[in-house]
């Protein structure tokens, strides 16, 4: 659930860097997380091995964001919780959180990106902005956007029968060689 998220929000900042380009996040460096909300506890899931491809044009009209992450792959850091929450997104049966871009229209600083989020067996369009930061040695795209976990048909989990919220926030935050 968290992965798919994360995922889509990708690499679209990068349109302003330069034309025909293609940009790949750099694994390790570049994560995917979710955000998970319980009365009890904020939960953080962190990936940092996913695939995420931008082809850039010139003109962004027929640039693309691919963003794919196994969904085991993501860790909050406790054992027990991400087997619970592996259960609750069936991930035997949906291994996979995908996202594609369908549109990307620059903004005053950053991009609006639209697409089709793929989670736990649904596609849902989503739409998010984007951020892009270019140093001489990398660049760096940030975003964030919440979906419902009941719009993908995903059961909230619960910790002494108290369910999580349904908004799921997925975070972003990569980086490519420019």
């Amino acid at each position: 659930m968290r992965a798919a998220l994360l995922i889509a929000s990708g690499l679209t900042l990068t349109f302003t860097l330069a034309p025909a380009k293609e940009y790949l996040a750099i694994k390790g460096e570049s994560t995917l997380a979710y955000v998970l909300i319980h009365p009890m506890h904020t939960v953080h899931g962190v990936n940092k091995d996913f695939e995420c491809k931008v082809d850039l044009s010139p003109d962004t009209v027929t640039s693309k964001i691919r963003v794919s992450a196994d969904v085991l792959k993501f860790d909050t850091g406790n054992s027990s919780r991400d087997s619970h929450a592996m259960e609750a997104v069936q991930s035997r049966k949906y291994p996979r959180v995908t996202f594609e871009s369908t549109a990307i229209k620059p903004e005053t600083d950053g991009y609006a990106v639209s697409g089709n989020l793929t989670f736990h067996g649904q596609t849902r369009p989503v739409s998010f902005h984007v951020t892009p930061k270019t140093t001489a040695k990398r660049i760096e795209i940030t975003g964030s956007f919440d979906v419902k976990l009941s719009d993908f048909g995903v059961e909230r989990p619960s910790l002494m029968f108290v369910r999580t919220q349904d908004k799921l926030t997925l975070k972003f935050d990569l980086f490519a060689a420019p």
